[in-house]
């Protein structure tokens, strides 16, 4: 298996760039401890000998990680990130890293050190971003799975754009210990929000990455198969246009699934990224310095005092510890009002983005959908970032391609903690949607 992924990862990723760092030697010498393993009847875990690669933002024992940051160019961390260490403990075989933007604070996957990374389904479009060379490897067939991190929805939106399965868990549920930002060697800041989930090619496999990476505190309860879900769905609760195809394709999933068409009860969306804004800004300033404090110039310039998500990245620069006290306690107040409506649902289906994955374009550029245009910002997070302030977990499926054969993807969110749950249902609606389908040129 890994000299086959070794293969791919030699023959498609000159085209494509996803992964950043290959480590072959390294897979290789794995691979051959694992065939020896199983060869006197040990078995290490339930992902034994499964290549895998991992995003540039988790750290890797002995394998440069760089987090597309030029002054980490040659950093080799000499710990694994919590996450990969549970994924190693469960047999799992590190291939090599996977592109992301610099510090993952972008939905494209570009960077001073590597360049950036084209998605397989269209070269000149991007995969999306910070995850976005491993929602490419993944699609492509360079890799098993990848793990990416997510704090405004940068594992969902690569896994939109590619065409694959992704699961956002509930906040808390996935250490993000070794993640970066924050710099090596500087305390961790960004304590909230940011949420690390695999992408893969099927649901069963996500519910496998993810249980190998829980925290031992967060049990993984299995319920009773739900004979009927109660759905809810929406096209629109963000205020921000979707293409029509988005919004036919997910009408007409609502329509087989029984779905009822509806937004959150007493959710205050406006505020929510308000207070999104703020918190990210607040936790990234004490890690990221001078490139926090551009991001929040880049959205004031970008969305202008129109977009509340603007307004809070712009408090969030000057606050006080008694100012991000407030916000958190805000925060768990809108979370306990989407709990709230889903004691009464027990999904709620909507888009991931504005559109499929858009053109390479300059960090800023307003994003076309149908006859209007979106701002850059607004049009990759305006559907994901409410449920990273909320923390509420979000599974992604592939629902269909466009009239250009774009993939395009569904959001699907669940109660706090209802990981095996929100499954079960993704699983039910992927007997509609179907499986994965390869990029034609990478099948």
């Amino acid at each position: 298996m890994v000299e086959l992924y070794l293969s791919r990862i030699g023959k498609h990723n000159p085209a494509l760039n996803a992964v950043c760092t290959v480590d072959a030697k390294g897979a290789r010498e794995r691979a051959a401890e694992a065939d020896r393993a199983l060869a006197r009847g040990e078995a290490w875990g339930p992902l034994h000998g499964v290549p895998m690669t991992i995003k540039d933002a988790l750290e890797t024992a002995g394998v440069r990680t760089t987090a597309g940051h030029p002054p980490l160019k040659d950093y080799v961390p000499k710990t694994d990130a919590v996450a990969v260490a549970k994924l190693r403990a469960a047999g799992a075989i590190l291939l090599g890293k996977s592109n992301v933007p610099p510090l993952s604070a972008d939905y494209r996957a570009d960077n001073p050190i590597f360049g950036r990374t084209n998605n397989p389904w269209d070269l000149e479009r991007t995969p999306g971003g910070s995850s976005g060379g491993a929602a490419a490897a993944v699609a492509a067939g360079l890799s098993a799975f990848d793990v990416g991190s997510d704090l405004a929805g940068s594992v969902r939106t690569p896994a939109h754009f590619c065409g694959l399965f992704a699961l956002k868990a509930t906040e808390g549920r996935v250490s993000n210990a070794g993640h970066i930002p924050e710099l090596p060697g500087q305390p961790r800041a960004v304590r909230h929000m940011n949420v690390l989930g695999p992408l893969t090619r099927s649901i069963e496999d996500l519910e496998l990455v993810t249980k190998a990476m829980c925290e031992p505190p967060v049990p993984w309860v299995s319920e009773k198969e739900i004979s009927s879900p109660r759905i809810a769905w929406s096209v629109d609760f963000a205020g921000v246009p979707v293409t029509r195809e988005t919004k036919d394709a997910i009408a007409a999933l609502a329509a087989k699934l029984g779905a009822e068409q509806r937004n959150p009860d007493g959710f205050d969306f406006e505020q929510a990224w308000e207070l999104w804004g703020e918190i990210a800004i607040i936790e990234r300033a004490a890690t990221g310095g001078d490139r926090a404090r551009e991001r929040v110039a880049a959205l004031n310039a970008t969305l202008g005092e129109r977009w509340a998500v603007a307004r809070g990245s712009a408090r969030g620069a000057r606050a006080t510890l008694a100012d991000y006290a407030v916000a958190l306690t805000r925060k768990d107040q809108l979370a306990a009002v989407l709990e709230k409506f889903f004691e009464h649902w027990d999904a709620f289906i909507c888009p991931v983005t504005v559109s499929p994955a858009i053109p390479h374009v300059p960090f800023g550029t307003p994003i076309d959908v149908d006859a209007a245009k979106v701002p850059y910002f607004i049009a990759g997070t305006a559907y994901t970032c409410p449920f990273n302030l909320t923390g509420h977990p979000v599974a992604i499926l592939p629902l269909t391609k466009s009239s250009s054969g774009l993939p395009i993807g569904v959001q699907v969110v669940g109660p706090l903690w209802s990981e095996p749950a929100l499954l079960q249902i993704a699983r039910r609606i992927a007997q509609i949607t179907g499986p994965f389908t390869p990029p034609p040129n990478f099948a």
